[in-house]
């Protein structure tokens, strides 16, 4: 049985859409003094991965000098009105070569512990798809090892990047993990204030 081994992973966030029930661009919002791009960027950089692309569209220069000025590499998705899918594939797109697995992460899912990225990277064995699980439930960053990039771009089904990894069960592998942060989006300013909440009491 072939072996997925990670030896050398990016990550990948997703930073570009409209951000319209927050009322500004995501990335930009300030949590705990530090916007949300920062603090997904760290979860990553704590975790000892130190070549993360973000994706940006909406608000694209702010976005871009965000993640520039903070050592992070920033690419521009001229399609991202199309939904968040065709960011995941601007994402993988730009991961060099040199790199053979992939995190994915929405920008406004910030606060998953670096743990948990240790957890899902040594996960990854005889599956080439690592998705971290909480109580049963599906949650982020999934990890996706090179050898599905195409796949993964040749996707024409329904519900994006969900929708391929339920079309390809068998390739999957699950690691649970106690990080409800997995689960915890932020989408709005009354998102914001319970993500917050739940937080302080960690």
């Amino acid at each position: 049985m072939r072996e997925f081994a990670v030896k050398k992973p990016a990550a990948i966030i997703l930073a570009a859409g409209y951000s319209s029930r927050m009322g500004q661009a995501k990335p930009t919002v300030l949590l705990e003094g530090c916007p949300m791009l920062l603090h997904a960027a760290k979860t990553f950089t704590d975790a000892g991965i130190d070549h993360i692309v973000v994706v940006t569209g909406f608000e694209a220069e702010r976005v871009d000098r965000l993640a520039r000025e903070h050592g992070l590499h920033p690419v521009y998705n001229s399609r991202f009105g199309e939904g968040m899918f065709s960011s995941v594939l601007a994402g993988l797109g730009a991961v060099p070569p040199d790199f053979d697995a992939a995190f994915v992460l929405p920008v406004d899912i910030p606060f998953v512990s670096p743990s948990t990225v240790h957890a899902i990277r040594l996960a990854m064995g005889a599956r080439p798809i690592v998705v971290p699980r909480h109580r049963g439930r599906s949650g982020h960053p999934p990890l996706l090892h090179r050898v599905v990039f195409d796949s993964v771009g040749g996707w024409r089904g329904p519900d994006g990047l969900g929708g391929f990894l339920k079309s390809r069960e068998s390739e999957v592998g699950y690691v649970d993990v106690d990080d409800r942060f997995v689960l915890r989006d932020i989408d709005s300013r009354a998102d914001l204030e319970r993500v917050l909440l739940d937080r302080s009491r960690t």
